[in-house]
């Protein structure tokens, strides 16, 4: 028995589609559509990276480059983010595979990996959602009207509770709820430990991303 990966039906009814999961011994369609994630997240990471240094000025020093310069100057940011967020999407997936394969070790760090591609597509669209609020608000695309962080800024300073609650959205909230839904129908585990580790092993992915971009 064979499942094919269809990350829209996926995301949007994830307990039908991931029944069979558990019993599958191929996982088809998953390589290529992994793949075209990353060049996605290339282009979208590129694309947020630009709208904020034209609309949020999130690099001051772009004012101050003379005009013959600044195409160059703007090209080079951009595919750099790109190629960041692409290297971060990656991580994601196999690095959260990894996180969860400890506790999920009956599903297999392939299961796993190919449940975390659901969440980076998730993500994506959250991303995608996002580019007009940054022309509009002419705030960089961490300031996300999606996520508790418009209401921790009232509150404090800290670059880590923000980078942190910024990054608590409801497409946080929609990828851990697939996942949940995924690891329920692949695992014999109670819905209790399913519910605390899912929430609980996000939670840390998202404090270490938000502890390495402030400290670095």
């Amino acid at each position: 028995m064979s499942h094919s990966m269809r990350l829209v039906l996926g995301s949007f009814k994830p307990f039908s589609h991931f029944r069979p999961l558990q019993s599958a011994y191929r996982l088809k369609g998953s390589w290529w559509r992994i793949f075209l994630l990353t060049i996605v997240a290339f282009l979208v990471v590129g694309i947020t990276s630009f709208m904020n240094i034209k609309y949020a000025g999130e690099m001051p020093e772009y004012a101050g480059i003379v005009a013959d310069d600044r195409l160059l100057f703007v090209l080079s940011e951009v595919i750099t983010d790109g190629l960041l967020g692409l290297i971060t999407f990656v991580l994601l997936v196999l690095g959260g595979a990894l996180l969860y394969w400890p506790f999920f070790q009956e599903v297999g760090f392939k299961r796993l990996a190919y449940i975390h591609s659901y969440v980076v597509f998730i993500l994506l669209i959250g991303m995608v959602l996002q580019l007009p609020f940054i022309p509009f608000l002419h705030e960089p695309s961490l300031v996300s009207p999606y996520s508790l962080g418009v209401y921790v800024d009232l509150i404090t300073n800290s670059p880590f509770w923000l980078y942190f609650s910024y990054s608590l959205s409801i497409f946080l909230a929609w990828g851990t709820f697939v996942q949940y839904a995924a690891l329920k129908q692949s695992t014999t585990h109670a819905k209790r430990y399913v519910i605390f580790w899912t929430i609980g092993l996000n939670l840390v992915i998202v404090a270490i991303i938000a502890y390495m971009r402030t400290a670095f």
